[in-house]
């Protein structure tokens, strides 16, 4: 028993920890990813575009101190170098933008006018040391800095008096390097968009579970809760304590649907046999009786409409009952149309003092699939509805339309009209439209449509209403037509 409780744990796992750990993950791999780019950045600015610019600029600039020295006699070659023929090497250079160059040599160290504006003499010194000792003649000081400069020393011909000299230039003034910052600004950009859509995508992918739970609670109906139950396997930790809750409720609700259902079925069935009898006896002492008197007779009449009124409304229940528990049995077989219509109309002409017309005189014969039966009694709620809704003496009719798939049946009346905000309501249990008044003596329990819609559509078909205040509604009940052979 302790393995499998420990088996059902490790199967658990934490929505906070998987979003820190990938939050983690995803922020580690930016920084690596941005460091790579940068590095490579540099090491390609350095090594490569940089340095060779830098060789290019200088041997331009060499080549000009080396013509001064071509033009040096033996004798002054003899004498060379002391600071005024550093100048003199000097002089034909004419730099700009940072730009510098100098001599260092036995003599000391001579740069070209204008470089100790932008540098002082130690800095000058330092540079330069740093270049002739430098691999190659090439070196960066201060990389880091904003006055960081690249500098590239070249030995003179001749000895030692006539020393090196060194070209040098502010790095970051550069167009390549200004390139470079647009360049790593531009990954850093692209790399902040990865990792907030990496992120998002995480988010989602972690936080599927809450979605999918809001679905599945969303599609929980009382007619489904049986199925309600939500597992609990592979759930996140956060969400465990709520489903053990939510599970023990929806068991709490099954077993008082289940409760209800049985309560509502038992009392329509015990109920109908004793109403029964009282109609039984209301008739017999009308149709018996001699001695009454119209008032009399008008009260048992009333008492008999009541009773019918809460047999119907039982029958009702019973259905509803039945159908919650799975088990109104409803058929799909072909029938006869126009004599299943004509029944309903017979009831409903002996039940109501509307006139109702109809167009079955008019039709063919015709075979839909369903249940006769039951579409009787779907036929008699609608007529029912029409004369309680409509004045008295108003007309009701009853039209049958075909079609190649279909048949259409709808009954139409002249009385107060649904509003269209109410038109989707109407079809609920216990639910009747609001701006819509009983007549006197009235009373509605809000099942009839309800049950014309689950009968219509239990037979494969579908229910659809037209209606316009204050001239009258139509219910439509759509069958399919039987396949001919």
């Amino acid at each position: 028993m302790p393995a499998a409780v420990s088996q059902t744990h490790q199967r658990h796992w934490s929505l906070a920890r998987r979003l820190l750990w990938i939050s983690l993950a995803v922020v580690l791999g930016q920084s690596i990813i941005s460091m790579v780019i940068a590095t490579t950045l540099r090491q390609h600015l350095m090594t490569g575009l940089l340095k060779g610019t830098l060789q290019r600029q200088s041997l331009l600039a060499l080549h000009k101190v080396n013509n001064q020295l071509d033009q040096l006699t033996a004798t002054q070659a003899q004498v060379c170098c002391s600071p005024p023929d550093y100048q003199r090497f000097l002089q034909p250079l004419r730099l700009n933008d940072g730009k510098a160059a100098l001599i260092l040599g036995s003599a000391g160290l001579v740069s070209t006018p204008g470089s100790r504006t932008l540098f002082k003499r130690d800095q000058l010194l330092d540079v330069a040391e740093q270049a002739i000792h430098a691999a190659e003649g090439f070196t960066i000081v201060d990389t880091n800095a904003q006055e960081a400069v690249a500098a590239k020393a070249i030995k003179l011909p001749g000895g030692q008096q006539t020393g090196h000299f060194v070209y040098l230039r502010p790095v970051y003034a550069m167009p390549a390097v200004k390139a470079q910052s647009l360049i790593k600004l531009g990954a850093e950009l692209i790399l902040i968009l990865l990792t907030g859509g990496v992120l998002v995508f995480s988010a989602r992918r972690i936080f599927r579970p809450v979605r999918s739970l809001s679905q599945e609670l969303a599609s929980i109906e009382l007619n489904t809760l049986d199925g309600a139950t939500l597992p609990t396997d592979k759930a996140p930790l956060e969400l465990l304590p709520i489903l053990n809750e939510f599970n023990g409720m929806v068991e709490r609700l099954r077993r008082s649907a289940a409760n209800q259902k049985q309560f509502a079925s038992t009392i329509s069935h015990e109920f109908r046999t004793p109403l029964t009898v009282i109609s039984g006896f209301i008739q017999s002492v009308l149709n018996r009786s001699e001695g009454l008197v119209d008032k009399e007779r008008r009260a048992l009449g009333i008492a008999d409409l009541e009773v019918l009124r809460l047999n119907r409304m039982l029958s009702d229940l019973l259905d509803l009952s039945r159908a919650d528990n799975h088990q109104l049995a409803i058929r799909q077989e072909p029938f006869e149309l126009i004599p299943s219509l004509e029944h309903a109309l017979r009831l409903a002409r002996a039940a109501h003092s509307n006139p109702i017309s109809d167009n079955l005189s008019d039709l063919k014969a015709t075979t839909v699939v369903g249940d006769s039966d039951r579409l009787v009694q779907c036929i008699g709620n609608l007529i029912g509805n029409a004369a309680k809704y409509s004045k008295t003496k108003t007309p009701i009719a009853v039209q049958v339309t075909c079609t190649a798939a279909q048949v259409s049946i709808t009954v139409r009346d002249q009385g107060q009209g649904i509003p269209n905000n109410q038109l989707e309501r109407i079809f609920e249990r216990f639910t009747r439209a609001e701006g819509v008044s009983l007549p006197y003596r009235q009373s509605s329990s809000g099942l009839g449509l309800s049950i014309v819609k689950m009968l219509i559509e239990a037979m494969g078909g579908t229910v659809s209403v037209e209606s316009t205040v204050g001239e009258g509604s139509a219910f439509s009940l759509h069958l399919p037509l039987s396949p001919q052979p």
